[in-house]
């Protein structure tokens, strides 16, 4: 059984304000220019290769980079000097976005400056709908002093088409677009808790673009539409920020020998 929050069609639920102030990293997303953000998975691609990736990202003015796994071990002594390494020769925004794990919550990295809490309103589990912001915010303290807490950008993700592997470890189901009423209710959730960001996500496909278009209506224009999985050209990335998607991540498209010329294409100015 779903185990999201479920709103009735004609309930009205106020909107709130934001769960948390607006830090640096949010209000920097929030105002920079839309465009494709490079997704890294630092337990598949090398160190001297995310640091190289990240020279060249911030030389082309990106707003941030994402360092993302679905699968992860021995994640701090992984990711502690991975971070470090990337932050020693870029300027950019370093956000983490990895599920999270029953016992501890979402993992952190020592210099990391924000984390993505992805609310799986489409899981099964209520672990991964809202019980694991909760076991993060109560361990963080033991975890990393104050001063170092990342920034926390509350995002619902969803996920599209068929999607065994993050079904089976996340309990997912993924979104109907046959028709609105489940994107509704998502989206009613959305907007009523004031979360800072929609991540939608396809493994093996693409989000629809008409998906995108009807997310984009009805979100507040503050909240950042994020759209991400088999973006490969440029052509991808117009065609969601055309659909009013704020940024559109792209992973795989870099995961070969002539990546460089992959990233001059998909990060071109649109003609």
């Amino acid at each position: 059984m779903n185990t999201s929050p479920q709103l009735a069609q004609r309930t009205e639920v106020p909107a709130a304000g934001p769960l948390l102030d607006r830090g640096a990293v949010l209000a920097r997303l929030q105002g920079h220019e839309r465009g494709p953000v490079h997704i890294i998975d630092p337990f598949k691609v090398p160190q001297a290769e995310a640091v190289e990736k990240a020279k060249i990202l911030d030389e082309l003015g990106c707003p941030a980079l994402i360092l993302a796994s679905t699968d992860y071990e021995s994640f701090e002594a992984r990711m502690n000097p991975y971070v470090a390494a990337i932050k020693e020769v870029s300027s950019l925004p370093v956000l983490l976005h990895f599920p999270p794990r029953k016992g501890s919550g979402f993992p952190l990295a020592r210099g990391a400056d924000a984390v993505i809490l992805p609310a799986l309103l489409g899981s099964r589990d209520d672990y991964y709908v809202w019980k694991s912001y909760l076991e993060t915010l109560v361990n963080l303290p033991g975890r990393v002093d104050r001063e170092d807490w990342p920034e926390l950008l509350l995002t619902v993700a969803l996920t599209f088409g068929e999607d065994h592997r993050t079904g089976n470890l996340l309990g997912t189901v993924p979104v109907a677009t046959t028709t609105t009423e489940q994107m509704d209710r998502y989206i009613a959730v959305t907007r009523s808790f004031g979360f800072h960001m929609v991540y939608l996500y396809s493994r093996y496909a693409q989000v629809p673009a008409d998906v995108v278009r009807h997310f984009r209506r009805q979100l507040h224009p503050d909240q950042i539409l994020f759209v991400s999985g088999n973006v490969r050209r440029r052509e991808h990335v117009t065609a969601y920020l055309e659909a009013g998607a704020d940024y559109v991540g792209f992973a795989g498209a870099l995961e070969h020998d002539d990546w460089r010329s992959t990233l001059a294409e998909i990060s071109a100015d649109r003609p």
